[in-house]
């Protein structure tokens, strides 16, 4: 079991001695073996396609640690909550072995979004190895980001969620950084990288233009270096098969919302902020929850409740 990780705004994290007790899955290892095709490239823009649950985070944060600060180079990581933020900072941690990051005594490591447990893009310094920032903070202040770019000749950026990219800020990111340094290897991380309106696809295609096929790099529609699906890790038995059951809570929301609101609903499958934390402030909505776990709790068994953007 691993130990439980106290996630900071900021820290150094020093290599863990011994070994990782967590094996990868043969997914996970799949996904990192065709990540060395980015390696023997100066630029790359690929999507890794993985379900919810197959392990994002970890398969790309192992792979970071070896490939990237083991090597002394830098990792943007955007994403756009802040659950997002914390899980990625947290499994850059709780994997950081010596065996892992060999060539390195320790990496600098920082959050930021606007919540109050992160810092701020002005507490951004030149000696921050991994920088995790949501991508708002980043799209309101971007040039903060010149003192930590300044004189790097490649960095790795990765898009956390990526079907969201072709919005306006993950744009701007994308192709500030891109800007700034001459060799930006990006990496999307996604399970649904076809839930995009249909007029945007040609955009990710151009966002994540490199795919690899029989160990050779190619330009499809859409770039994606690894991908499984829900139904054949069901099969492996690694995830369970969900079972839906709908409850009506007699609460309404969203009424006061308009029609961009609900074309970005549609468009980006995200609930606004406002909407999101109504719906986990509401203490009859979470009583059902409960309510509805423990009456069943036979019959469901070990089970992960996902309420928002609540574990």
């Amino acid at each position: 079991m691993q130990d439980y990780i106290e996630v900071e705004s900021y820290g150094k994290v020093f290599p863990k001695k011994g070994a990782n007790n967590r094996m990868p899955y043969a997914h996970q290892k799949g996904a990192m073996e065709n990540l060395n095709i980015i390696n023997a490239s100066r630029q790359y823009s690929t999507m890794i396609v993985l379900p919810t649950g197959g392990g994002k985070t970890y398969t790309m944060s192992m792979w970071l640690l070896k490939n990237a600060l083991d090597q002394k180079k830098k990792i943007l990581w955007i994403a756009h909550r802040q659950m997002l933020l914390d899980q990625a900072a947290e499994s850059f941690q709780k994997f950081a072995y010596s065996e892992v990051i060999p060539h390195i005594p320790f990496f600098q490591y920082r959050i930021i979004s606007g919540a109050s447990c992160h810092d701020r893009m002005i507490d951004i310094q030149a000696t921050d190895n991994l920088l995790i920032i949501s991508k708002d903070s980043a799209g309101r202040d971007i040039s903060a980001l010149d003192i930590w770019l300044r004189g790097e000749k490649d960095i790795f950026l990765v898009i956390d969620e990526a079907h969201h990219s072709t919005a306006k800020t993950y744009r701007k990111v994308i192709e500030y950084v891109k800007a700034k340094v001459q060799n930006v290897k990006l990496i999307g991380l996604t399970a649904t990288p076809f839930r995009t309106a249909d007029d945007e696809k040609g955009l990710l295609a151009k966002i994540y233009a490199d795919g690899l096929r029989a160990g050779k790099i190619v330009h499809g529609d859409i770039g994606i270096t690894y991908q499984i699906g829900l139904k054949e890790l069901i099969s492996r038995r690694i995830l369970s098969k969900p079972i839906f059951e709908s409850y009506y809570t007699e609460e309404l929301y969203g009424d006061s919302l308009g029609l961009d609101g609900w074309e970005s609903i549609q468009r980006l499958d995200v609930l606004p902020e406002d909407i999101a934390g109504q719906m986990a402030d509401s203490a009859a909505r979470n009583k059902l929850i409960v309510d509805t776990y423990i009456k069943k709790q036979n019959q469901y068994g070990q089970t992960i409740c996902f309420a928002i953007n609540k574990v």
